[in-house]
Parts: C-alpha cells; structure tokens; sequence
C-alpha cells in the first residue's frame, strides 16, 4: 500500500520530470553535432591550452578578458547522411567573435560581444555546401576577443544542427532534494533526470570548488532508461562547495550544471588573523577620530518626492578626502530606524529611485565610499588597472580599502550625529565589495551596529579566494606590474590579510544574515562562509542554488530580513 506522503512524492518527483524535458525541449530545438568541451588558446601564450565546457563560464575555467584574443576550437563527426542536409551553425558566445573557419573555409564572424544586451541571442549561418569533409572528421575554430565577465552563469552555445530537423531532442537535467542543495545531514546524492533516443553515453563529473576532481563517472543509457540516482556520499567527504556536470555525447550532445553544498558551516580557514591586525585597525580607528568629519546636507528636489525628503551628504574621511552620499528621511516627526547601504565594487548608486519610492518609516544612507559616484572626484583610480582593489596593494598604509572601511565607519558617525536617527536600530547591509564592506562596518563599529546583513563579500579570506577564482592571481600579478613590482606577490598577500574583511568577522555583535549564490564564482559561497562561520553573535544564512553574483534576489532579501529585523 502506498502511504499519503509516498504518493505525494511520486507526483512531485513525476512533476519534476516532466517539466525537465519540457523546459529541455524551450531550451535546444534540434539535435547538436558539437561537443560542449572544446580546447582555447590565447595569442600571448600560444602553448597553453585551456579546456573549455561551454555550460561554465570563462572565470571558473580561468580566463578572462585580459588574456586578449585566442581561438576556440573542437573537433566533431557528421555521418554521411547528415552531410546530405543543410547544416545551420547557431553561436551564442560571451566575447567577440571575429571570424568563424570550419575546416578551411570562414563560414562567418564578427558578433559584438552583447552580453550586457542580450547575452542569450545567437548568430546563425548555414554552412556553405563543400566545407564538410568527405570522411565525417572535421574541425571548427572561433577566433575571439574581449570575454565577458559573466557573474558566474555561461550564457555560452555553439550548436550544429539539420536546417528544420524534426529528430526528438536528447536532454538532461540535474536534479536534488532538499530544493536549496545544502546537504548537511543527509549524504550527498543527485538525481540525472535525462531524454534519449538511442544508446549512448551519459557522463558525470563533479569537481570540488578548488577546482580538484572529485569523481568522473561514466553511465551507459539506453531510450527505456529515463531517471539515474547517483549516491555521492563516498567522494564528497569534506565541507565545501561541489559542481556537478552531466554530459550526454554522441550525434546529440547536451549537458547540465548544478552545484551542491556539503556541511558548508564547517568550513575553515587555513590562515590565521595576521598577529598585527588589530593593532593596526586600532590605530586607524583612532587617526579617524583626529579628523573633524564637517558633517554637511544639501536637500536635492528631484530626491524629495513621495514620502521622503532626499539630500546629499558630505563629510571628511581618512586623509581629510571629502566623501559623499545619498541620504533618505521620512517626512514626518520621530526617531527612525536606520539602514546604511555599502557599494559594490564600481557602484555609485546611479540609480536612486528604489529609495525615493519607498515608503517605508526608515532612514537610508546610500554611500558612495571614496573612489565610488559622488566620492570621485578626489580619489579615482578607476575599476580597470590598477582600479580599487590594485591601488598601491603593496602598501598597508596607502591601499585603498584602508580607506574605504573608515569611510564607512565615518559614515556610522554621520547617522549616530542625526536627531532623527534611532541609534538602538542601526544597521548595514551589502553585496559583493558591499558585502565585505558590511562585515568590516559591523566589525569596526561593534555595538552601535545592530544588525548587519551581507551576500558573498569581497575582499575576503583571501588565500582561498584565489585559489578558487584563479584569475584573481593574474589580476593582482598585473596590479604590481603597473607599479613595476615594489614587492613580492608573497608580501602583497600580506597586505591583502589586513584587509580581508573575514578577519573582522569575528569582532560582530550584532544578529547577521548571510546570503549566498551556488554559481557565484565572483565572490565565491566559501569565502563567504569562511566569514560567517567566525560570528560568535546569533546568526543565520540562506542558499540560492540556482543564482550567480549578478542576480537580485540574494540581494534584495538582505533589506527584507533588516526591516522585518527593525520591525518595518
């Protein structure tokens, strides 16, 4: 007999099925006679190859736009009988496609990079009659440039179909229960929900987030088969993050990626606090205060609508540096609650409209930190080269994010300075840079902050932050060659621990809520937890396992859970 709850999760697990192959079937519409692994070179390392899956982005396989122009290429079979029909290429690739060569004759090129645009639009041609050889063994190669940053998500395709094909579509999908892929006491197990029309070959591979092969294992599938349960509990035995990739090969090729979280509130850190690091924030804490902050308002019309008046505000920073921001106060009598909004990296907060429409009985100070919007004018060395994060990182006093944290501690000074401001429900709350720059305003300003709310921060735990998005060691490689390499990249990690924002983690009071995203390769979930798992103070966490560093929702649920925190 089958008991209520067996029966509700045998229509759930059919639900789910069904929906794979119907959202498979929106995704492809015919067959794909290319692989998604292909092999990319770059013209400045010639003799070094890349293995590139199409269904990851470029960071997590470690490239990015300053390795400049290369070629991606791969080698892929047609049967005769495909030979016979008119064969449509359709690219979707993040970059700029300059030319396009199957075998030896250009079949086309010269797509813009429109990530930004429309980063799912691909480009057909129809492969002229001849370029296929006579043998069915054949070579495509994309000559490109400019890769985009991706945020984590491919948004990549190359697909080589029949023109109007009617063959049935090959799928496959990953799936896992609980729905958030945080697995902390159950074993970690996948389920490969997949659609064949033949016999063919069905691979998994699943890597730790460190980049280290896990398992790779290789299934025969047939068309009677439909659903495989894969138990992971023997390879995934530590805390981390795990990627998961399924491949269906042969004259369909198709793929998956899902991630999975394994007991990630375990996770360490390998490097100690630097011996100097409190003393060293201490004594900046108290250079701070020697600065008058000359705290001034300018209310702005166009900021002044609805419920709340707008003004810009300025005060002086570390340095005497002016450093500006817009602030938001309702238009009534009282003492409110107060949220302080941190940057993301390059966020200026251009766009202000989220708090001139809201109507809720909340202060809000958006700051734009030195180097950031209306803070730019004094301080700018951009977002590129050396940008932010590379400005004078071979010095623990002149690096930027000395800076940037007391300009957040100064700006904690310019709320607790308002008659307006509750100073019992102060709180701050960040993504990315943002994020990082939460945990250091929580750390630094202790009890005046009373509740913080953070999404996978950077800068932060720093060691383990390259070695997982291993691009950052050429960014930082290439940060000291502009300065002509002062020091060794030994000592600017050195530099780069003092200012790790992980490291004051373990200074927060207040209640913490940590948001993350499973395809976040930006800032990555480890790092974030590395943080986390340091407060002492009540805390709690939410997983996104679907979400990158570029969607919404992990960042719009860390002002909910602050005014649902705040009683708003």
């Amino acid at each position: 007999m089958i008991n209520l709850h067996s029966l509700q999760t045998i229509m759930k697990h059919a639900l789910i099925l069904t929906l794979v192959f119907l959202l498979s079937s929106q995704m492809v519409s015919s067959q794909n006679l290319l692989p998604l692994e292909w092999s990319l070179k770059f013209d400045s390392a010639p003799t070094e190859t890349h293995p590139i899956n199409l269904l990851l982005s470029w960071e997590r396989q470690g490239v990015f736009s300053g390795d400049g122009r290369g070629c991606l290429s791969c080698s892929f079979d047609v049967s005769k009988e495909s030979q016979k029909k008119q064969l449509e290429l359709k690219v979707g690739l993040q970059c700029h496609v300059e030319k396009i060569v199957v075998n030896n004759t250009q079949v086309g090129g010269d797509i813009p990079e429109h990530f930004y645009s429309n980063r799912d639009q691909q480009t057909s041609f129809i492969l002229p009659e001849g370029c296929l050889n006579a043998n069915g063994k054949n070579r495509i190669r994309i000559y490109l440039s400019s890769l985009s940053y991706t945020g984590g998500i491919s948004h990549n395709s190359c697909t080589l179909s029949p023109v109007n094909s009617s063959k049935p579509i090959q799928s496959v999908a990953i799936q896992m229960e609980p729905s958030d892929h945080l697995f902390t006491r159950k074993t970690p197990a996948i389920t490969l929900h997949y659609k064949v029309n033949n016999k063919t070959t069905l691979r998994l591979v699943v890597n730790s987030d460190f980049h280290r092969r896990i398992t790779e294992r290789t299934f025969t599938v047939s068309p009677s088969d439909s659903v495989l349960s894969v138990n992971l509990g023997r390879e995934i035995t530590l805390p981390g993050f795990y990627e998961c990739v399924a491949l269906l090969e042969g004259q369909d090729n198709s793929g998956s990626v899902e991630w999975l979280a394994y007991r990630p509130e375990e996770i360490g850190c390998k490097d100690a606090q630097p011996s100097d690091f409190r003393s060293f924030w201490q004594e900046t804490l108290t250079e701070l205060k020697q600065i008058d902050p000359q705290f001034a308002m300018h209310k702005v019309d166009s900021l002044s609508r609805g419920k709340r008046d707008g003004y810009v505000i300025e005060m002086k920073s570390l340095g005497g540096l002016t450093i500006r921001g817009y602030y938001f106060v309702p238009r009534k009598e009282g003492r409110f609650p107060a949220i302080l909004h941190v940057p993301y990296y390059g966020q200026g907060f251009q766009n202000v409209d989220q708090f001139i429409n809201s109507t809720d009985n909340v202060i809000e100070l958006a700051l734009c930190a030195r180097g950031h919007g209306l803070s730019a004018d004094t301080f700018n060395p951009g977002f590129g080269v050396p940008g932010i994060w590379g400005y004078k990182l071979y010095s623990k006093q002149e690096n930027a994010y000395r800076g940037i944290y007391m300009d957040c501690v100064r700006a904690v000074d310019f709320l607790f300075s308002r008659p307006e401001t509750d100073t019992l429900r102060v709180g701050v709350r960040g993504g990315s840079q943002g994020g990082g720059l939460t945990l250091a305003t929580a750390g630094l300003c202790g009890k005046r902050i009373a509740a913080c709310a953070y999404f996978d921060p950077f800068p932060c735990d720093i060691r383990d932050f390259i070695n997982i998005r291993t691009i950052c060691q050429k960014e930082l490689k290439r940060f000291l060659d502009y300065y002509h390499n002062p020091c060794s990249f030994e000592d600017a990690l050195k530099v780069q621990e003092l200012i790790s924002t992980r490291n004051f983690a373990s200074w927060i009071t207040c209640p913490v809520f940590f948001t993350t995203a499973l395809f976040d390769d930006d800032c990555p979930p480890h790092v974030g937890f590395a943080a986390y798992n340091t407060i002492s103070s009540p805390k709690e966490f939410k997983i996104y396992p679907h979400d990158c560093h570029l969607d919404n929702r992990p960042y719009d649920a860390l002002s909910e859970w602050l005014k649902k925190k705040f009683g708003l």
